[in-house]
């Protein structure tokens, strides 16, 4: 496959069925964790594989790491091997249509070495609206042999973004919603506001009104209106468990940005520990 974080629906259907691609189904929601089983058994993809967000893709929570933590990586890819994955695979992997639960996968894969992984632009709402087949059989596949390598995706931990806000060499995205973000409502979390210091871009902002991620340029000015002259690469994503805030990190790579990192406990292990800062209110 092509260098692309993204594939199309179109592209996709194209190659659908070559031996070595994996589809991979990973449609989520937060708060009701049978939904991705309940929606996969009705109907997905033909060919694709039901990759569950909280047992395969996320770790163990602690009640101190955040609602989504990082998995062990070998344990990550025990998971993979038992969805087929080998090192010779191509992999594309996607969710209901906003992308985060399929950038974070996608990310995972790619802190564990996986390199031929892209994400379906649009997600399984963009393949049923241009009326491609559908299924609800299950495949029948063999074990992958796939073992973690080196990362190609940077992860930033709760020790290091707190001693960052000293030195504010990395400059924080937060992908919630400005309300969430502002400290006005959470609906989620115990507490509501934000990280000291972050910018926040909610990750709804990276799509058309159809559902998949504006274009390159579009996205390369919008992100560069928020962090000014400061580096792609001296930014971590965040949000409220890691999750959205890969929608964001991806978008930046399709504008054609250099990684960013991410902060993969981000509000809900920041508010654990009592003695970390927390800001309410819009971006200074």
């Amino acid at each position: 496959m092509a260098d692309s974080p993204l594939i199309s629906v179109q592209e996709l259907n194209d190659i659908l069925g070559q031996d070595k691609l994996i589809v991979l189904d990973v449609r989520s929601k937060l708060g009701d964790d049978d939904y991705g089983k309940a929606v996969y058994a009705q109907s997905h993809i033909p060919s694709a594989r039901r990759a569950d967000m909280h047992d395969d893709v996320t770790g163990c929570c602690s009640g101190t790491n955040g609602r989504h933590p990082l998995p062990d990586s070998g344990r990550f890819c025990v998971n993979m091997r038992r969805l087929g994955v080998s090192p010779d695979n191509a992999i594309v992997v996607y969710d209901d249509g906003d992308m985060s639960f399929a950038a974070r996968l996608w990310f995972t894969l790619r802190w564990v070495g996986f390199a031929n992984v892209r994400v379906l632009d649009g997600g399984f709402k963009a393949w049923e609206k241009a009326g491609l087949e559908t299924t609800d059989e299950v495949p029948t596949f063999e074990q992958g042999t796939y073992r973690a390598t080196t990362p190609l995706a940077r992860v930033f931990d709760d020790d290091f973004v707190e001693a960052n806000l000293k030195t504010k060499e990395y400059t924080l995205i937060d992908a919630r919603s400005a309300e969430r973000f502002r400290g006005e409502v959470e609906p989620i979390d115990p507490e509501a506001g934000h990280i000291p210091g972050s910018l926040n871009r909610h990750s709804v902002l990276n799509f058309t009104e159809e559902g998949v991620l504006k274009a390159p340029d579009v996205l390369a000015q919008e992100f560069k209106a928020l962090i000014g002259e400061t580096p792609a690469d001296k930014i971590i994503h965040s949000c409220g468990s890691g999750v959205s805030a890969c929608c964001n990190l991806l978008a930046m790579i399709v504008a054609g940005m250099p990684p960013a990192g991410l902060y993969v406990g981000s509000w809900s292990e920041w508010i654990a520990d009592a003695d970390r800062p927390r800001a309410k209110g819009p971006a200074a």
